[in-house]
């Protein structure tokens, strides 16, 4: 995922992975798509509807972010969808890498991930595909499946690099048939972002979160303010107007599994078998969210209508804000949003305090018939890349290698060490499918409709959500 971007590309359920060649699913990392809307939402007013006379403008296609280095008639071609500002970033370290092997030449496509995820497979099936791309950990069983790339344990061998250099949860998500698919690029995903002047100014201790889901609440009470200076549980609180949150999050993709994952539910059993969305622990999960929304009025209503919380935070009326590692480029360009704000470990909203967050990765692929002469200076750029990885966590995000992530340069970036430790302590990848896109649809889709009002059954949203999951995956 390249970093979100702010308004541009945090419309919540952006693009995930657009996978399968015949549909247009969301992508795991940016664009501007968004989930289909709930059952029970009322559709658009007529007068919103375009006149048939009108002719609608349409939508500029995205343009490819194309750097080039070097000068020759048949360049390696690389695709990827970094194209914010760790594209930026990973343009710095490929001319690095040029600079460090003056005879290659190769050029870098960075396109939008939801355009990627659709030229991608077509340029493989039509044989002429590029000679390495970047994806997402979490899609690595679906290209796989769908025979878009091949195995990549020829580079361990090459390079040396062994995979106990690698978080081990990451290497199990992308090895397939015992067969280890990509090369992880970084970690990235959820982090804390702690607003220690929002917790100050109501009169608590920044040094002392709430361990739990059930200290949470009246902590979180404390911090909710209205427009009057009211809490939500003070008489005359005003639920419609509150200028001070407690908790805020931008993104099901990864708040879901991490709260699932906490309370002890899941979306899809271990051994891929059952849908696990409708079990109790799952709908007490979300229905935790759905009480902080709706019945303690600590969390904006309606996630994820909601608009990115940069702004908000920005304005001191976020205590907690649940957001990505990418979050860092946001933090360096804003110094006196970083003075008082902390990176911490996802806090735990179980009953028992039971700690786990959500990561994935941006990998390099070798796609099914590329040329394989041009395999010896793509794998050594891997390799170069990785091992100067301290130059990518400037980019907030966590550098793959365990040694880099040690190295002094990345653990004097707060977000990137606090993230590495956290990953490595109690960080999860996905669950792995061959229909992992059509799958995350859904329980994304039943999570929306579970938090979209007050009145909504929780359980009966999840319920119909793991009946479409479970019809997925009692497929042939």
């Amino acid at each position: 995922m390249s970093a979100k971007q702010k308004i541009s590309r945090r419309d919540f359920l952006k693009a995930s992975g657009l996978l399968a060649l015949n549909a247009a699913i969301l992508s795991a990392c940016g664009g501007k798509t968004t989930t289909p809307a709930p059952a029970t939402q009322e559709a658009a007013p007529a007068a919103t509807a375009v006149k048939a006379t009108e002719v609608p403008t349409p939508t500029p296609e995205p343009t490819p972010v194309v750097n080039v280095f070097g000068d020759c008639p048949d360049p390696l071609i690389l695709y990827h969808g970094l194209t914010g500002s760790d594209g930026a970033v990973f343009a710095e370290m490929l001319q690095q890498y040029k600079a460090a092997t003056p005879n290659a030449c190769f050029e870098s496509q960075g396109i939008a991930w939801d355009l990627f995820f659709q030229k991608f497979p077509t340029a493989v099936m039509a044989g002429n595909p590029p000679d390495m791309v970047i994806y997402h950990a979490a899609e690595v069983m679906q290209m796989t499946s769908q025979g878009l790339v091949q195995d990549m344990e020829d580079w361990f061998t090459a390079s040396g690099i062994g995979k106990d250099q690698f978080n081990e949860s990451l290497i199990n998500q992308i090895t397939v048939n015992g067969k280890t698919m990509t090369v992880p690029f970084d970690n990235h995903g959820w982090l804390n972002w702690v607003n220690t002047k929002v917790i100050k100014d109501a009169g608590l201790d920044p040094d002392n979160l709430p361990k739990n889901g059930e200290e949470f609440i009246p902590w979180a009470q404390k911090i909710t303010t209205d427009k009057n200076g009211k809490h939500p549980n003070e008489p005359g609180f005003d639920k419609d107007n509150v200028v001070v949150w407690a908790i805020y999050w931008t993104w099901l993709r990864y708040t879901v599994p991490t709260s699932l994952w906490q309370f002890g539910g899941a979306v899809v059993s271990e051994d891929g078998k059952t849908a696990r969305l409708g079990d109790p622990q799952s709908i007490a999960a979300i229905q935790y969210w759905h009480d902080l929304m709706y019945k303690y009025y600590v969390c904006p209503p309606g996630l994820p209508g909601l608009p990115y919380g940069g702004e908000m935070y920005q304005a001191n009326g976020i205590a907690l804000w649940w957001e990505g590692t990418w979050t860092g480029g946001y933090m360096r360009d804003r110094p006196e949003v970083a003075a008082v704000t902390r990176p911490e470990f996802i806090n735990s909203l179980a009953p028992d305090g039971k700690q786990a967050v959500k990561f994935d990765s941006h990998v390099f692929s070798i796609p099914v018939g590329a040329p394989d002469a041009g395999k010896p200076v793509l794998y050594k750029m891997i390799q170069f890349l990785l091992e100067n990885g301290a130059y990518w966590a400037t980019s907030g995000q966590v550098p793959a290698l365990k040694s880099v992530q040690s190295s002094p340069e990345v653990q004097k970036i707060a977000s990137v060490a606090k993230a590495a430790e956290q990953f490595n302590k109690i960080g999860r990848t996905d669950f792995s499918h061959k229909a992992f896109v059509e799958i995350q649809t859904a329980y994304e889709t039943a999570v929306s409709a579970a938090v979209s009002g007050p009145d909504v059954s929780v359980e009966k949203a999840l319920k119909d959500g793991n009946a479409v999951i479970q019809s997925i995956l009692d497929r042939p």
